[in-house]
């Protein structure tokens, strides 16, 4: 793996947004660029992300091309950058692309057009899209490009919102343009009846914008780091990636209710040639409320995205007098202390390869959730202290040195990524699908049938099922058949072994057929397998009958996690096995010849009103005493709590080592050696 931009040592990262209008009479009034750094120097921050342009449209460097903010005196930019080379510390320029309001206004033409024939403005808010179709790149964006970069010694840029909304636009210049390209009108009709075709437009025309930004930079300064707002992350097309330098993953545990987004976004991260920002902010709620989290949160948060290989960043927001809240960089300031004393155990490091989880996610940017079974897969692994990276449908590698993989229900694979999968069974790996995983509507069966030992039937006429009871698979949940709330797959066996069974509910709910809840209760027992298993070759493939990852990520059912963590373990015994409860995570890394196992602690309050409490915040985490740890590898002697220093007795095995882990308060690292 490629580790050569300096931007993987820099772990202590912030970005400062500075979207300001200009009615606040006090705007920028009290801007010092020496006491703005300063604060970056006390909280031990190595990159800040600093602004040249807002969404409202304003500058906020010295401009030729542009509105400057006219509160604005200096050069905030400028200034900014000057004194942070003084402290060592990097700075990304930060340009609004997708997010212009005073072009728009000023030029009403370039607004981007919706399906319905209207402009995409918020009548003066920070969303009024310009299209990048339209000459706003001409004119405005590519001028200004221009001369900040002939301007400024920066180490880098942060190119917002670089795709249409939605990925289509039908302004003027979109129909002229698609004419031109494709010998037909672009209509709404068309998004009807060939979506892909207008999609792939917008998204091209982004990817054409992005480049031509930046062969602009790199002409001028070549060592310049570029990116666009989700750059590398899954699912993002290649030509966007090929334009950027490092990644930016967005997770603000209130966009989605869940922390496990760091660590499963970091997860997928640590298995590309560039660094990936997974980017949380200091806001309780969302971008721009002036809150903070506690100190204990951000180390929470922070450690999550450190011991899973990705890069921290986190967002704070400029004072419309042009000043930064000197509290919140109390609290940042502590928590990087901490990240500071774990970073060189973590920096550059490589995961452990064990279980390949192969998952799709959606590719529309902003507007859509992430897969819910691609996110569903990873928390029960996550809750389970399995060892896993995450991978992009076909973009996986060669599989060499893992000895699982997991295939949840919307993964989209080609035939010869599912012949590479069959190759690693037949070799003696074990497979995990799900639901309709690997199933081709052209042949209307699995393109793993053989490796699975099943034919695709059909689809249940039930939006649920049950589970027959198996003694093995239910340790630790009642003896009773198990509800899994979605649809199951009808199969029939060819090689397979049923381990249990679909039970289908009573009826299809009706007027004339309701029970106490909305669910019914059990009732045929049916002959179709709800779990299977199938020698093949020198290896094992596993079958779920149920799109059981997305209905967990929805559900929360922990008896469907249980079930699946059992059946896993049946057939494997990991390279590291943590006894501790599901709300410690565990993850190994290797670096410099060291493995490091890293065990991370989460509690939070209780949730009031979940529909507007968004997520349950952290205030302490109690630390957690005497975890049990058992490493497979004969070759290590050694194990060591970092960053203390402090040495653990080890019991010697035949097939590794085994120890107890005193304390874990937010994160520990225990670094594992030959002595």
């Amino acid at each position: 793996m490629k580790k050569d931009s300096w931007f993987w040592d820099r772990m202590r990262q912030v970005h400062v947004d500075f979207h300001m209008p200009e009615f606040p009479r006090e705007a920028i009034r009290n801007f010092d660029a020496k006491t703005f750094v300063e604060r970056f120097v006390r909280a031990k921050v190595n990159v800040i992300g600093v602004f040249t342009k807002c969404h409202f449209g304003n500058a906020f460097y010295d401009n030729t091309v542009g509105h400057k903010h006219s509160g604005l005196k200096g050069d905030f930019f400028g200034e900014v950058l000057a004194e942070a080379r003084k402290h060592d510390i990097k700075v990304i320029a930060y340009y609004s692309l997708g997010t212009d309001a005073r072009a728009v206004q000023d030029n009403p033409d370039w607004y981007q057009v919706d399906e319905h024939g209207k402009v995409r403005g918020a009548e003066g808010t920070v969303w009024e899209l310009p299209c990048l179709n339209s000459p706003y790149r001409e004119e405005l964006v590519l001028p200004q490009i221009k001369e900040i970069t002939e301007k400024y010694d920066m180490d880098g840029y942060l190119l917002d919102i670089p795709y249409l909304h939605n990925h289509y636009c039908f302004c003027p210049y979109c129909n002229k343009k698609f004419a031109e390209e494709h010998g037909r009108e672009l209509t709404p009709e068309l998004l009807q009846t060939d979506r892909e075709l207008v999609l792939r437009f917008g998204i091209d025309t982004a990817a054409r914008c992005m480049e031509e930004i930046a062969a602009t930079v790199k002409r001028i300064r070549p060592n310049v780091l570029m990116n666009c707002n989700g750059a590398w992350r899954m699912g993002e097309p290649d030509r966007i990636n090929a334009t950027s330098d490092y990644g930016l993953w967005e997770s603000q545990p209130s966009a989605t209710g869940s922390f496990y987004n760091h660590s499963i976004r970091a997860r997928y991260a640590r298995t590309l040639d560039v660094p990936v920002q997974i980017m949380t902010v200091r806001f309780t709620e969302g971008w721009g409320l002036m809150s903070c989290k506690t100190a204990e949160q951000l180390k929470y948060e922070f450690a999550t995205i450190l011991a899973n290989g990705g890069i921290i960043n986190i967002g704070d927001q400029v004072l419309p007098d042009g000043t930064l809240q000197d509290g919140v960089y109390d609290i940042i300031g502590e928590a990087f202390g901490f990240v500071e004393e774990r970073e060189a155990f973590c920096t550059r490091a490589e995961s452990v390869r064990e279980v390949a989880l192969i998952a799709n996610n959606t590719n529309n940017w902003y507007h859509d959730k992430d897969d819910a079974a691609t996110f569903g897969a990873a928390k029960m692994l996550l809750e389970g202290h399995h060892q896993f990276d995450l991978y992009y449908n076909d973009d996986f590698p060669d599989l060499d040195g893992y000895r699982v993989v997991v295939l949840p229900e919307s993964v989209k694979l080609s035939e010869a990524s599912v012949a590479r999968i069959e190759s690693f069974v037949a070799g003696g790996g074990l497979l995990l699908a799900a639901g309709e995983a690997t199933f081709c509507r052209n042949r209307q069966n699995f393109l793993l049938s053989e490796v699975l030992g099943l034919n695709y039937l059909e689809r249940s006429p039930y939006g649920c099922g049950y589970l027959t009871e198996h003694e093995g698979l239910w340790k630790g949940i009642a003896r009773i058949p198990q509800l899994v709330e979605a649809p199951f797959i009808k199969t029939v066996p060819t090689t397979a072994e049923t381990l249990c069974s679909i039970q289908w509910p009573l009826t299809v709910p009706a007027v004339s057929r309701a029970f106490r809840h909305p669910i019914p209760p059990g009732g045929n027992v049916s002959d179709c397998p709800g779990i299977s298993v199938n020698r093949y070759g020198k290896g094992t493939a596993l079958y779920i009958a149920a799109p059981v990852f997305g209905s967990y990520w929805h559900s929360n059912h922990f008896w469907v996690r249980r079930i699946v963590d059992n059946l896993l373990r049946s057939f494997y015994a990991g390279y590291a096995e943590v006894e501790a409860p599901t709300h410690i995570e565990t993850n190994l890394m290797r670096k410099n010849g060291k493995t490091y196992l890293h065990v991370i602690n989460f509690q939070s309050n209780h949730t009031g009103e979940k529909s507007t409490a968004y997520y349950n915040p952290i205030e302490n985490i109690t630390p957690v005493h005497d975890i049990r740890a058992v490493i497979r590898d004969s070759r290590l002697r050694r194990a060591v709590v970092q960053p203390e220093g402090a040495e653990l007795s080890v019991e010697a095995m035949a097939d590794g080592i085994a120890f107890t882990i005193p304390r874990v308060h937010i994160h520990t690292i225990i670094e594992l050696s030959e002595g």
